[in-house]
C-alpha cells in the first residue's frame, strides 16, 4: 500500500518542513486514525519500519506499507518529535503538523541581505520584540529600551536620543518620514505590531542616505506578506483590537493590518467603579496595506498604502468657576500612499519609490486651530559593486510639504468659537516648504578593514530663503580580532533653523491647568513636543541653516553563550547661529542655542538565543545647552544615568516569561520659588516663579514590569495570551505636580500606578 503525507509547521505558519525524517510501523488495530499517540515507540516492538524524508514543499511518499493501523513518526530539527496514527492505504494526503521545539517560543529566520552603506547601530526583528515586558506587544515601544534612547516621561513616545530634544529626531517608515512614530497616547506605535518587520535605530551618526535631522534616526519596516498560503492573526487586549490577513496575489503577495483602539471604553469603565478622574478620553487606529509583486525577472514592485489617527477629548460635568466650558478636543491624521521599484541585474541595484501623504490635525477649546499638509516625498538609491573591493552608492531624497492653516480665537472665557461676533481674531495662513538631497558614497574594503567616506548636498528652502548645506562623513570599521571590531564614526549634520509665527493667538495647552483642586504644573516637555506642527509655522524670511557635529567610536565583540557586547564612545554637538526674525516693520537678530552632549553606551546582548534573548544597556549622559552666550544649562532631557535590563525566557508547556527592569536618573527642573499675582482680561491669577533650570532634578525612575505567555500551538491556528504588568510594585513616579492656587506649596504629586495588559492574539 502507498501512504502520502504533507510535514507542516503548525500554529497557524503551515510553513512546509522540508527534510523532516517520517518513520512508519506498525500499530494495534484499536487506535484511532487523526490522534496523537501518547505513549512513545518502543523500539523492541517494532516488527517492521518504512523510511523516508520530505521534499521542499513538505511532502513524502512511502511506498509497500502493509494494509492497516499504523504509527507515524516524524523528526525534524528545531522540532518536537511527532507519533500520530494513521491507516494504509491513506485514503488521501495525511497532513502532519509540527510543533516548535519548546525550548523556544518562535522559529528563528536568518536572512541574508547585502550589507548596505552605514548600518544603523542597532536592529530589532519586529515579531521577536514584540515578547518584550514593558512593551505592550508593540516592537516599536521594545526600540525604547536601547542604549542612547532617553525614558520617555509619563510613558509618553518621545523619542529623545542622546540628549536631544524629539523634534531633532528623523522618523522613517519604509524610506519615507511620517508625523510621529506613536499614537498620542503612545500605548502604541503608528505600525500595527504584526505588520512590522524590523526596527532600526541610529542615536547619533546615520547614513548620507538621510538628513536634517541633528538628533539621531529610527525607520520602521514594514512586512511583506507571504506567498505559500492564507494566513491571517487577530489579537485583543485592554487597549485594542486588530486584524491582518496575507495572501498570494499571483506570483506576488498581500499583506493588510488595521487596529482599533478601545481605551476610552476602559477608562470609562474603571470610572464607574472609582468615580471621576478628569482624564483626557483617547482613542487611536491605524492602517497597513501593501502588494508586492515580481514584475519581470529581478524587478520588484511595492505599493503601499498607509495612515493612522488620533482623538484626544475632554468630558465632564460642568467647569469649576472660572474655567472655560469648551472642552479640550485634538484630533490628528495622515494617510500615505508610497511605490517602490526595486531592479538587481547584478551590475547595479536601483530603488525608485515616489510617496504622498495627506496631513491633517485640528485643536479645540476656546480657540480653533487646523493644519492641513500634502507632503510629496521621493527616493531614488543606486548601489553597484564596482570591484571586489569597492561598491559605489548615489541617490537623491525629497521632501516637500505645502500647507494651510487656520486659527480662531474667542474674545472670552467660554464664548462659541463658531459665532463670528463672538471671535477675538480669524486668521488664514498658508506656506510651503522643500528639502532636497545628494548623496555620494563608497565603501572601500582591505583585508578585514573598511572606510566609507560619504558626502551628501543638501538644498533648504524654508521661509522664502534657499539655503545650501555639504554634509561630508566618514565610517571605519575593522577586525582587530576574530571576534573583535572597532568601528569609528564622524560627520556633519546640516539642520535647517526657523522661526516660528505661533507665538501668540492660543495657548494651545496651558501648563498650569487645574487639576484635583488646584493647580498642576505640567513640566514644559510634555507641552512643548505634542504636537509641534500645528502650534505655529515659520515666518517669512525667518530662517537659516547651521550643523550638528556627530563623533562615535567603540568596540563589539562576540562572546560566549551567544552574547555580543558593544561599548561607544560619542559626542555631539550644534552649532549655534543667527536667524533674522522678520516682522512687518522691522527684523530682530537670534540667537540659537548651542547644545553639546557626550557620554557612553553599553550593551550587552543576547539576540538569537532559543532558550533566553535580551539585554542589559546603560547610558552615562551629559547634556548642556548654551542660550545665546549665557551660562551652561542641563538639556531637557540631561538623564546622566539610564539601565535598563530586559529579558525573555522560554520555559516548559510553551510559556515565555520576560522582565524589565529600569533605573533612570531624573531630568532637570524649573523649581518653582513661589507665585505672583497678575491681571489679564480674564480676571486675576498667579503665574508661578520660577528659578533656574537645573537646580533640581527630579528623584530617580525605578519600574519593574513582568509579562508572561502562553502558546497553544493547534493544527491550523496557535492561540497566544499574554500578561503584560507594568510598574508591578506601584511606585507612582512624580510626572506632575500639583500646587496650591497661589504656587505656594505643592499639594501632591500625580504619577502613573500599576497598570496591566491582558491579551488574546490568534494566528492562521
Amino acid at each position: 500500500m502507498r501512504v502520502e503525507g504533507r510535514v507542516l509547521e503548525g500554529g497557524g505558519s503551515r510553513a512546509p518542513v522540508p527534510g523532516a525524517v517520517v518513520m512508519i510501523v506498525a500499530a494495534p488495530a484499536t487506535v484511532r486514525p487523526g490522534r496523537r499517540a501518547h505513549e512513545p515507540l518502543d523500539p523492541d516492538a517494532v516488527t517492521w519500519m518504512r523510511r523516508a524524508e520530505t521534499d521542499r514543499e513538505g511532502r513524502f511518499e512511502v511506498a509497500e506499507v502493509p494494509a492497516g493501523m499504523i504509527r507515524v513518526v516524524v523528526v525534524s530539527g528545531g522540532f518536537e518529535r511527532l507519533e500520530q496514527w494513521a491507516e494504509a492505504p491513506s485514503s488521501g494526503t495525511i497532513e502532519l503538523y509540527l510543533r516548535p521545539d519548546q525550548t523556544g517560543a518562535y522559529r528563528t529566520e536568518v536572512t541574508v541581505e547585502r550589507g548596505g552603506v552605514a548600518e544603523p547601530d542597532h536592529s530589532l526583528d519586529a515579531q521577536q520584540a514584540r515578547h518584550y515586558a514593558g512593551s505592550g506587544d508593540d516592537p516599536v515601544l521594545a526600540a525604547l529600551n536601547l542604549p542612547g534612547v532617553a525614558r520617555s516621561p509619563g510613558g509618553l513616545g518621545l523619542l529623545s536620543l542622546r540628549g536631544g530634544n524629539p523634534t531633532e529626531t528623523g522618523v522613517y517608515l519604509d524610506g519615507h518620514p511620517i508625523p510621529r512614530a506613536f499614537h498620542v497616547v503612545p500605548i502604541a506605535s503608528v505600525v500595527s505590531p504584526p505588520m512590522t518587520d524590523r526596527v532600526e535605530l541610529s542615536p547619533g551618526n546615520y547614513g548620507p542616505g538621510y538628513g536634517s535631522f541633528s538628533g539621531g534616526l529610527i525607520e520602521i519596516f514594514s512586512r511583506p506578506g507571504r506567498a505559500d498560503a492564507v494566513h491571517g492573526q487577530a489579537h485583543i487586549d485592554l487597549f485594542d483590537l486588530g486584524a491582518t490577513l496575507e495572501a498570494p496575489v499571483g506570483p506576488g503577495s498581500m499583506n493588510f493590518g488595521f487596529r482599533r483602539s478601545h481605551v476610552d471604553a476602559v477608562l470609562l469603565g474603571v470610572e464607574s467603579v472609582v468615580g471621576p478622574t478628569g482624564i483626557l478620553l483617547p482613542t487611536y487606529w491605524d492602517y497597513l496595506g501593501r502588494v508586492d509583486l515580481p514584475v519581470r525577472r529581478n524587478h520588484h514592485l511595492s505599493l503601499r498604502a498607509i495612515g493612522a489617527g488620533d482623538r484626544l477629548r475632554g468630558r465632564g460635568p460642568g467647569p469649576s468657576p472660572g474655567e472655560s466650558p469648551n472642552l479640550f478636543d485634538y484630533a490628528a491624521s495622515f494617510h500615505r500612499f508610497d511605490l517602490d521599484y526595486r531592479v538587481d541585474d547584478g551590475d547595479w541595484r536601483v530603488l525608485v519609490s515616489p510617496s504622498i501623504r495627506l496631513d491633517s490635525a485640528r485643536l479645540e477649546q476656546d480657540f480653533l486651530i487646523r493644519r492641513d499638509a500634502t507632503v510629496l516625498s521621493g527616493r531614488v538609491e543606486a548601489e553597484s559593486d564596482l570591484r571586489e573591493n569597492l561598491t559605489l552608492q548615489l541617490g537623491s531624497d525629497l521632501v516637500y510639504e505645502r500647507w494651510r492653516r487656520r486659527e480662531r480665537l474667542v474674545e472670552e472665557v467660554g464664548g462659541d468659537i463658531l459665532d463670528a461676533d463672538q471671535l477675538a481674531s480669524d486668521e488664514q495662513f498658508d506656506g510651503q516648504q522643500l528639502r532636497l538631497g545628494l548623496w555620494l558614497a563608497t565603501t572601500i574594503r582591505h583585508r578585514e578593514w573598511s572606510i566609507v567616506p560619504s558626502l551628501r548636498g543638501n538644498l533648504f528652502s524654508y521661509a522664502g530663503r534657499q539655503l545650501f548645506r555639504l554634509d561630508p562623513r566618514i565610517e571605519v570599521h575593522g577586525q582587530v580580532r576574530p571576534k573583535l571590531e572597532y568601528f569609528a564614526k564622524l560627520g556633519m549634520f546640516s539642520i535647517p533653523v526657523v522661526a516660528a509665527s505661533g507665538d501668540a493667538s492660543a495657548n494651545l495647552i496651558t501648563q498650569n491647568g487645574s487639576f484635583l483642586g488646584g493647580v498642576a504644573d505640567v513640566p514644559f516637555y510634555l507641552l512643548a513636543y505634542f504636537d509641534p506642527g500645528i502650534e505655529g509655522e515659520i515666518r517669512d524670511g525667518s530662517a537659516a541653516a547651521t550643523y550638528a557635529i556627530q563623533a562615535a567610536t567603540g568596540v563589539e565583540a562576540k562572546l560566549p553563550w551567544e552574547l555580543e557586547a558593544r561599548g561607544t564612545l560619542f559626542w555631539r554637538e550644534v552649532i549655534p547661529t543667527t536667524v533674522d526674525i522678520v516682522f512687518s516693520s522691522s527684523t530682530i537678530e537670534r540667537r540659537t542655542s548651542r547644545s553639546r552632549s557626550m557620554g557612553v553606551e553599553l550593551l550587552l546582548r543576547r539576540a538569537l538565543g532559543r532558550k533566553l534573548d535580551g539585554w542589559i544597556g546603560y547610558t552615562l549622559l551629559w547634556a548642556r545647552v548654551q542660550p545665546d552666550e549665557e551660562p551652561w544649562l542641563p538639556a531637557v532631557f540631561d538623564q546622566r544615568h539610564n539601565l535598563v535590563v530586559l529579558l525573555s525566557a522560554a520555559l516548559p508547556r510553551n510559556f515565555r516569561f520576560g522582565l524589565r527592569f529600569r533605573v533612570v536618573s531624573g531630568n532637570p527642573l524649573d523649581t518653582v520659588l513661589g507665585g505672583e499675582a497678575t491681571n489679564s482680561s480674564f480676571g486675576w491669577y498667579y503665574q508661578p516663579i520660577r528659578g533656574e533650570r537645573g537646580t533640581t532634578y527630579q528623584p530617580v525612575f525605578h519600574q519593574l514590569d513582568l509579562r508572561v505567555d502562553k502558546r497553544w500551538p493547534l493544527r491550523r491556528v496557535a492561540v497566544t495570551a499574554y500578561l503584560d504588568v507594568q510598574n508591578v510594585y506601584d511606585r507612582r513616579y512624580p510626572e506632575v505636580s500639583i500646587y496650591t492656587a497661589d504656587w505656594s506649596q505643592r499639594s501632591s504629586l500625580v504619577g502613573l500606578p500599576i497598570y496591566p495588559s491582558f491579551g488574546v492574539q490568534i494566528d492562521y
